[in-house]
């Protein structure tokens, strides 16, 4: 089980092998934008998910950054308000 399908399938709401073959398809992917994009990433929690596992593997940097910040946000807004 991979830790970023994991994610994808949690963060989007579907099960892990939709996110799993959505990884899949995204891998594939040659970069061509007007490309097909099969009907159940096309709407819904499949697009979500779609959409997660296209970032995830063209921009890695920035899906774990942004995870990170998800996680970092209300930390920091607790500390502000502890300490004024």
């Amino acid at each position: 089980m991979s830790l970023t399908v994991t994610i994808i399938a949690k963060l989007s709401g579907v099960s892990y092998e939709a996110a799993k073959r959505a990884c899949d398809v995204a891998a594939a992917f040659d970069g061509e934008v007007h490309d097909g994009v099969p009907d159940e990433f096309s709407y819904g929690a499949g697009a979500r998910c779609y959409a997660l596992a296209t970032i995830a593997e063209t921009r890695a940097m920035l899906f774990w950054v942004g995870l990170a910040a998800i996680a970092a946000v209300p930390v920091l807004a607790l500390v502000k308000v502890l300490h004024g």
